[in-house]
Parts: structure tokens; sequence; C-alpha cells
């Protein structure tokens, strides 16, 4: 198979695939919590045995088509980076956007026009977890959901030239996944695990499971993916994930908490590291898949009590200003029946 060595500076020519993770929606009280991975894949012969791997060289390779948030001659090319690099003082939406479409572009997924057709295009069959019907019955949605669309047809010119292609060919953009919880399971969530952590794991998790049924072809999985809140030791929740498999535990600190998960027929190698998403251009890419369907799932939620109470100012449901929003809102949700655990979430 496949090795991928601490210094990412060789590989053996086998097909392989990498795999990119991160959230959007951890600390907010509003909103969902939202987790993506974006997989990219090379064939045996596409990788000579002293390359390096395309997640480092991604930057590089797409450097006609792509670059870092706001950086020097970025130009019309696409920004990817840190997805709160991007959006900064509430610039870079649309940048953001982009690199969002770009990647459903890449995987040959439709480009949806509504904050729904987003959350089914990313969640498929789990779409009903991100909980966004519940604020679809506002009028006022119209005018996010013809935003949203306006900004496909801007974004088209661009998608044209394939931003996220390599000219050298040897690595592709593959497929995409999200995990979306919404406010009312994560507080479900909350009273299983007792903390924030146990919900997020439960995120990864879902995620993890779906990398491991692309793997079942025998390509090894390399996953990375930042730490989670202060956690650095991960072989306990790993074995819940793969009761079946053998864990070899490699480094585990600050720096990076590193596994490897293996059975006869597959192997998934994982690297946990701080600011991944700034070093790595995949997990840089889950970024800004996350940060779009939870600020487009924002814009819906804001649209529906921008109805009930005028002159209501949005937010992005962090603290703060998430207990700003509650105290406007309350009590219409009360008058409205709708509890406080359908839409606040606990910690």
């Amino acid at each position: 198979m496949g090795t991928f060595r601490n210094d990412a500076k060789a590989w053996e020519r086998d097909a392989v695939r990498w795999l990119g993770i991160d959230e959007a929606g951890y600390g907010p009280n509003l909103g969902p919590l939202v987790m993506s991975a974006v997989v990219a894949e090379a064939d045996g012969d596409s990788l000579g045995p002293t390359d390096l791997a395309p997640p480092e060289r991604f930057w590089d390779d797409l450097r006609a088509t792509v670059a870092r948030a706001g950086g020097r001659g970025a130009g019309d090319r696409l920004w990817v980076d840190d997805s709160k690099a991007i959006l900064k003082g509430g610039k870079g939406r649309d940048q953001l956007i982009a690199g969002c479409l770009a990647v459903l572009d890449a995987v040959g997924l439709p480009l949806p026009s509504t904050a729904s057709g987003l959350i089914e295009a990313l969640c498929g069959d789990e779409s009903d977890a991100a909980e966004l019907d519940r604020w679809l019955t506002s009028g006022a949605t119209s005018d996010v959901e013809c935003r949203m669309g306006s900004l496909i047809e801007a974004t088209r010119s661009r998608l044209a030239c394939k931003p996220l292609a390599p000219p050298c060919g040897t690595w592709r953009i593959a497929a995409v996944r999200t995990a979306a919880v919404g406010p009312q399971r994560f507080n479900e969530g909350l009273g299983r695990f007792d903390s924030k952590a146990g919900v997020h794991f439960e995120a990864f998790a879902r995620l993890l499971r779906w990398a491991w049924e692309l793997s079942a072809d025998g390509r090894p999985m390399h996953v990375c993916g930042d730490k989670h809140g202060g956690r650095h030791y991960y072989l306990e929740p790993l074995l819940g994930v793969f009761p079946d498999a053998w864990i070899d535990r490699g480094v585990e600190g600050p720096e990076l908490s590193e596994y490897t998960v293996r059975t006869s027929d597959r192997t998934m190698h994982l690297r946990l590291t701080p600011r991944a998403d700034a070093r790595d251009g995949f997990v840089a890419l889950a970024s800004i898949v996350s940060k779009t369907l939870r600020e487009e799932w924002m814009d819906v939620f804001n649209a529906f009590w921008a109805r009930h109470v005028p002159g209501l100012r949005p937010t992005a449901g962090y603290p703060v200003d998430a207990a700003r929003f509650r105290r406007a809102v309350e009590p219409s949700a009360l008058a409205l029946g709708i509890e406080p655990r359908l839409w606040w979430r606990e910690r």
C-alpha cells in the first residue's frame, strides 16, 4: 500500500486518497455545527517516488487559478484558505461561496440556488439533521434564495476553467460530504455526552465512517484535520468508531495526534494538527464548505425571525450577540410555541 511518511516528502507509486476535514460553528449558541470532508485522489502512476503530497503542493499546483485569501496578485483567482481568513469583518462572503461552488462543481454535483439545495447536495440522506426546514416558512427566505442563485450565475465563468483541477493532472478532487448538527440535535447530543466535545466527535465519526467505506476498494486514505478543542488523545473514541479494526497509536501531543486504522482490506492514516486549514489545501476546502453551509443556514434563520420581530438585526450566532438576539426574539418564540431547545444551543 501507499505509505505516508511523517515528513510527507515521498509516496510509493500506488493509488491513494487524501481527505481534509474541518468544521464551522463549534462555539456559537445559535445555528448548526457543520463539519465537512473533501476527498482528493491520485492514480498509481501519477506521483513520482519523491513528489510532495498534494495537500502540501496544493497552492503551487493551482497557482494559476487559486490564491490565498487577500494575497498579493490574487486578482480573479479563487480564494482557498482557512474560512476565517476569507470571511472577515463582514467581507468575503462572495469569495467564500465561490470556493464552495467550485468544490461542488469539481465533484460533479449540481450547483444549488437555495440553502436547502446546498444541504441536500452536501449532506445527502442525512439532510434532516441540519434542521433547516423549521425556518423555511418565512416568505422572506425568497430573497435569500435569489441572492445565492445570482452568485451562481456570476461564478459560472470562473468555474468554466476548472480552478480546482491541477494542470499537472496528478491528482483530482473526488468527493465531498458534510455532517450538519442542528440546534435541537446538538442539545440532544449534550444529553448523551454532557459536553460539546462529544457532540463534535460524533459528527467527526460520521465522516470517518463515510471515508472508511470509500476505502473499501483498497486505496489507503490519509486524513488530516484540525485538533478538536484542547484534545490530544483520540484512541479511545476512535476504538468506538472502528470496533473491528486495529488502531496503531503514533505521536500524541499538542502539535500532532496520529493514528493508523487498519483491517485486512483497508487502511486509514489520521493526522490531527493545530491550524491544519492553513497548511493543507484539502482541509482549507473543507473549512470553506462548512462555513458556507453554516452562513446560508443562518441567512434563512435570520430571515425567519426578521419577519416576526420588525427591525431585528441579524446575528452570526456567537456569544454576546447571540444573547442580544435571544432577548429580542424570545417573546415571539414563546408566542409561536417554538421552545428554546429547538433553536438555542445550551452550550
